[in-house]
């Protein structure tokens, strides 16, 4: 077998390219056990999420087969990382002072590592009178896709970190009245991507 999917897979198609080592039998295949039939390299499958095995044999002029190789594989659906805000630390917020990180936890649900390439905070509603659009400066994560968080399979990683920081916050010293702002809350909501 010259090429399969890997072991943990995402894509509902699985591709597959094998070989005789010497002359050009025939070739048999069967998946998840099913029947041996007749088949071609390359050959494309189409899966459904679960464990799935796929095997191929030689066939010989005189219907005698060769032993069978066998690859096995798992089509998941991936599912959504999650980013936990971390803000019972926070302090006050007031015109002119410097920003300040917005501490998350990123977690990754999935049996597989994923990089995580984009992290952004933004305001989900105004308090009476202070308008956040105006009055916050949100900066996102240094994820990028040229640099991405590395979150391994089934665990998390805390922002910031050594090499990436995390959203932050600033409210911005304009030259009107902020007076509204004092005190306010503004409720947040994260969004980023991931791929694995």
């Amino acid at each position: 077998m010259t090429r399969h999917p890997e072991q943990m897979s995402t894509s509902a198609t699985a591709g597959f390219a094998f070989k005789a080592a010497r002359g050009a039998p025939r070739f048999q295949c069967r998946v998840d056990g099913s029947r041996w039939r007749r088949c071609r390299s390359p050959l494309a499958l189409s899966v459904v999420p679960g464990e799935h095995s796929f095997s191929v044999r030689a066939m010989g002029r005189r219907g005698r087969h060769g032993a069978a190789t066998t690859f096995r594989w798992r089509l998941f659906e991936p599912k959504d990382f999650k980013v936990e805000p971390q803000l019972s630390g926070l302090g006050a917020l007031y015109p002119g002072a410097p920003a300040q990180a917005l501490p998350v936890v990123l977690s990754n649900p999935n049996p597989v590592p994923i990089l995580v390439t984009g992290l952004r905070v933004a305001a989900t509603a105004n308090p009476p009178g202070c308008e956040s659009a105006a009055n916050l400066e949100l900066t996102p994560s240094s994820a990028s896709p040229t640099a991405p968080v590395p979150v391994p399979a089934g665990g998390s990683v805390a922002l910031p970190a050594a090499g990436a920081s995390a959203p932050s916050i600033a409210l911005r010293d304009l030259p009107v009245n902020q007076d509204a702002c004092q005190l306010a809350r503004f409720p947040l909501a994260f969004s980023g991507e991931a791929h694995g």
